[in-house]
């Protein structure tokens, strides 16, 4: 029974891609396109195949050969790229509203509250105030004037764990060192307190999910070049995703109450949720959901390089 229901379903998606395929030859052929050059690449995959595995080399020898702005075939879906600075600006600058939104990806959708972050949020009035209120309070001059200590303290503390590891004749990996005090730096300006602790098994448990946040949204998921397919989730990323976001919304979620609970603490020195919780509050124009506010928090302090 399993055997003949395997294989009417592979029957089943056989005929897909078949029609699939010839449908969007019929259509091409009556909407001729002006596209940029570019290798053909295969039915279906399109030019996956010819990224190797090194990307940016295979990338670069393709410029060579098709100029600075190509066009590739990336599973069904359509890409350009820019390999060259003025053809960057004049996708970033020249031509930037018409290229501002991000397609959204299996990332974006479970792990960022269906794209409801300032990295994958459509080009629009919210994300501009997403924008004025990171660069007012966290990314600008003042801001980053205002948070000077907090930088310095967390430095001196991460030479501190150094030297103590160091004494133990332990290794001292040094990029999770810096990994885990830009965290501190990020969580200490959004959230007044340090999202990393060196101790404690629940401290370990979210160091955990952290790095199984950052490894997720890196994975290569067939779903986000082929979209018909995704619903079959063939390698189990989005099965992953959804787990992982379930834990980080609890997470999440309790943060938000305990700091609603000390916000009298932080009276005349608010840290930048206190003025996103204010904005969906006092705000008459645009207004930040929960939604916002939780996707916003778990890009800034947990998505580090």
């Amino acid at each position: 029974m399993n055997k003949i229901l395997f294989r009417e379903i592979a029957i089943a998606a056989f005929l897909f891609f078949v029609v699939r395929l010839f449908v969007n030859t019929l259509s091409s052929r009556k909407r001729p396109r002006k596209l940029p050059p570019g290798p053909k690449g295969w039915p279906i995959i399109g030019a996956l195949p010819l990224l190797g595995s090194m990307p940016h080399v295979a990338l670069a020898k393709m410029a060579k050969k098709y100029g600075p702005v190509m066009y590739l075939k990336m599973g069904t879906c359509n890409m350009v790229v820019a390999s060259t600075p003025n053809a960057a600006r004049a996708f970033l600058k020249t031509l930037d509203i018409n290229f501002s939104n991000r397609p959204p990806n299996a990332g974006a959708t479970h792990l960022a509250y269906n794209a409801q972050d300032m990295v994958f949020a459509d080009y629009g009035p919210r994300w501009k105030l997403l924008r004025k209120l990171s660069n007012l309070h966290m990314l600008g001059g003042k801001a980053l004037e205002d948070w000077a200590r907090v930088r310095e303290f967390e430095v001196g503390h991460m030479l501190q764990a150094m030297c103590e590891v160091s004494k133990r004749g332990e290794p001292v990996v040094v990029p999770e060192m810096l990994t885990y005090a830009m965290a501190n730096m990020i969580g200490q300006v959004i959230l007044s307190r340090r999202v990393f602790v060196m101790k404690g098994s629940e401290s370990n448990e979210f160091k955990d999910m952290v790095v199984e946040l950052m490894t997720s949204a890196g994975f290569f998921n067939i779903g986000d070049f082929i979209p018909s397919i995704a619903w079959m989730d063939l390698q189990g990323i989005e099965g992953g995703m959804k787990k992982l976001h379930k834990k980080f919304d609890v997470l999440i979620t309790k943060m938000i109450k305990q700091h609603a609970a000390t916000a009298r603490e932080r009276k005349g020195k608010p840290d930048f949720l206190d003025v996103v919780m204010a904005n969906s509050e006092l705000s008459e124009g645009e207004r930040l959901t929960v939604i916002n506010i939780k996707a916003l928090l778990l890009v800034c302090p947990f998505h580090v390089p």
